[in-house]
């Protein structure tokens, strides 16, 4: 049985996050409470890196010799830049300093041994809701009800900001002319595709994050660099936005969100996903995605060439192998694209819009 990979666009359900320390910690909030995206709900001091230091190279003399020019002894804490050992020369002196704030944990061959200190590690809520369960000493998971839009790729970590759409369409590029400084901190929503200056523009306004229908593959370097989580819904290259996500994120235009763009493809998919939170609101219980066949009445995506990014509804199934352009011959699906008519499409090139 073959069974469709899908990706879920809901306009309202209810959603739940883990929120852990990849640590043990110290739990900050109770079951019950009320969490904003900004709250901390879990802190700990992560373990601390090694360093060694070469401290006879430093000096300029021999390994055995360097103990006695040390100024600071084994259990001593140092700071970024304090001297940890002196050598007393004709004209200047040679010096050994602390790479990063830490203790000294060892010496000895020459060579000093720095544990480095560790800044408070804090996990925030991320979401608008409440903690419905915890994890004692890791954290805590979150409930909300909502919007959620899964991407395809994505790059960045976490973000919040407001939803702006500037593009008509869903097949309408993002432009830099259109960032312009009123939109500083908002989650910036385009249609088709955005180029370099778009990219430059939205990290010079300040943006919060950058959801795309797709984006130029030589851009990907670029986008792993940006201050910001930015999110692509249908792949690399000139691929407009699936028209329910286009509209999904126009309805919700001017309304907070908590975007991801952390994005695996092993040990566990994670995709990118926006978040938008509505307080107040009522919704079914969230349902785990079940894996569903082909059926006839589903609403797809196609994933490939040539009807990339298109959303139709299955039609009918033909029980036996049909050949398709490249030759092969291929269990497809009859898709019903709406103005564009009814395609064939390989099994294998579909992908379920949960909706």
């Amino acid at each position: 049985m073959y069974y469709l990979p899908q990706t879920q666009v809901i306009s309202l359900t209810t959603i739940t996050r883990q929120r852990y320390l990849p640590v043990p910690g110290q739990v900050l909030v109770n079951v019950g409470d009320r969490v904003e995206p900004t709250t901390p709900v879990a802190r700990a001091i992560l373990p601390g890196e090694y360093r060694i230091l070469n401290v006879a190279s430093a000096l300029g003399v021999r390994e055995s010799d360097a103990d006695k020019y040390l100024v600071k002894k084994v259990g001593q804490q140092v700071k970024k830049g304090e001297r940890i050992a002196v050598r007393r020369g004709l004209f200047f002196p040679r010096v050994c300093r602390a790479p990063a704030d830490g203790f000294i944990a060892a010496s000895g061959g020459g060579r000093v041994l720095l544990e480095t200190l560790s800044p408070l590690y804090e996990v925030l809520a991320h979401l608008k809701g409440r903690v419905v369960s915890l994890r004692p000493n890791y954290g805590v998971v979150i409930e909300t009800v909502g919007a959620l839009v899964e991407g395809l790729w994505g790059t960045g970590g976490e973000s919040l900001g407001v939803i702006k759409v500037l593009t008509e369409s869903a097949d309408e590029p993002l432009d830099a002319e259109k960032l312009t400084t009123e939109f500083g901190g908002a989650v910036i929503v385009g249609g088709l595709t955005a180029d370099k200056a778009a990219l430059k523009q939205a990290v010079h306004i300040e943006a919060r994050g950058m959801v795309l229908g797709s984006l130029d593959a030589s851009l990907r370097a670029m986008a792993a660099d940006l201050p910001f989580p930015l999110i692509v819904t249908e792949g690399m290259g000139r691929i407009p936005m699936a028209g329910p996500i286009f509209d999904l994120l126009k309805e919700y235009d001017g309304s907070e969100a908590s975007l991801s763009g952390k994005t695996s493809t092993r040990w566990g998919v994670v995709r990118p996903e926006i978040i938008i939170p509505q307080v107040g609101k009522s919704a079914p219980p969230s349902q785990e995605p079940r894996l569903l066949p082909p059926d006839i009445g589903l609403t797809v995506r196609i994933i490939s060439q040539p009807y990339q990014g298109a959303v139709g509804v299955i039609t009918d199934l033909p029980y036996w192998p049909q050949e398709v352009d490249s030759g092969a011959r291929l269990k497809v699906a009859r898709v019903d694209l709406g103005d564009e008519g009814v395609v064939s499409v390989p099994l294998a090139n579909l992908e379920l819009l949960r909706m």
